[in-house]
């Protein structure tokens, strides 16, 4: 880092890489930590995504990607880069009108940010840094680009790569504890990662040949839901591995005020210390963290597993 002093703190969220399928077949396919690694040494993880009106076309790369000693885990970076308008400063006119100006198509510690995998095939849980430029949303789009085109390039069993922003369900239920009075909750179920065994809310999805299945429950006028029955509690199931999505709303004691509950707005987080250029520090960051948050699934008894196995 050159010496320069680096204050301040970066985000780190939690995610989850899930493979799915159309059909949601069992999946026979080559154990998850295979399949990971492949894709990391062939260098086929990157992406063109079109331009809009509004922004370029951006050139998508997942790189620097080792596994650590110890088999467990993946470290790398996700980044992209796009064709701007570089301006100079000319000292001489004191003007940035008058500045030379060239293209470069780069990315920047806006656009570039490190992760980690625990490559378990039972696990598969992600820490990654955000960025200005790079928060949660995109991140996990960008990184399932990457890595569904380079499954297909690679030529493996056509699946869905997947990265789910996680949320515990202590969050879910923290936030019901001091929003009891739900009136609107909105669910959106996805495929677990994929199950031999089907629930019924997504028998129906695969006899329907959905991907997602969205359900409400809207109370009647004035009232609210039963947010504390066994059956409300059952249907928050499933954000802890990213096989769910959950919108709540409930009012407070003022009742022209409504509090909102977004899952993917919420996903599990925590600071670590900012590392500015230093990508490899960043690197070594994440995976601590990483560690971190499986060690307080565990201690906890949160640790999920798929039920169904890889």
């Amino acid at each position: 880092m050159g010496g320069d002093v680096v204050t301040g703190n970066r985000r780190v969220v939690f995610a989850r890489i899930n493979r799915r399928r159309g059909d949601q077949e069992t999946l026979e396919a080559r154990p998850f930590t295979e399949d990971i690694r492949a894709l990391a040494e062939s260098h086929l993880t990157r992406h063109v995504q079109r331009a809009k009106a509004s922004r370029p076309a951006r050139r998508w790369f997942a790189a620097d990607m080792a596994v650590t000693n110890d088999g467990d885990f993946l470290q790398g970076t996700l980044g992209y880069s796009e064709r701007q308008e570089q301006r100079e400063f000319d000292t001489d006119a004191w003007s940035w009108a008058k500045g030379a100006t060239h293209q470069a198509d780069a990315g920047n510690e806006q656009t570039v940010v490190p992760f980690s995998i625990d490559i378990r095939p039972d696990d598969r849980w992600v820490a990654f840094a955000t960025a200005a430029r790079m928060q949660p949303a995109m991140f996990c789009s960008g990184f399932e680009r990457v890595l569904n085109q380079a499954v297909a390039d690679l030529g493996l069993i056509a699946t869905s790569w997947e990265v789910d922003l996680i949320t515990s369900r202590d969050s879910v239920d923290q936030w019901l504890s001091g929003h009891p009075d739900v009136h609107f909750f909105r669910r959106t179920v996805k495929f677990t990662n994929p199950g031999r065994d089907l629930d019924d809310d997504r028998r129906e999805m695969q006899a329907l040949a959905a991907r997602r299945k969205t359900e409400e429950f809207a109370a009647r006028y004035n009232r609210t839901l039963n947010a504390r029955s066994s059956e409300f509690k059952s249907l928050l199931e499933g954000t802890e591995t990213g096989d769910l999505e959950l919108v709540l709303k409930a009012r407070g004691v003022d009742t022209d005020h409504v509090s909102t509950f977004n899952s993917t707005e919420r996903p599990d987080e925590e600071l670590i210390t900012e590392f500015a250029n230093d990508l490899q520090l960043g690197m070594e960051l994440t995976l601590a963290a990483l560690r971190g948050y499986l060690r307080r699934r565990e201690s906890g008894g949160r640790r999920t597993r798929d039920l169904f196995g890889d």
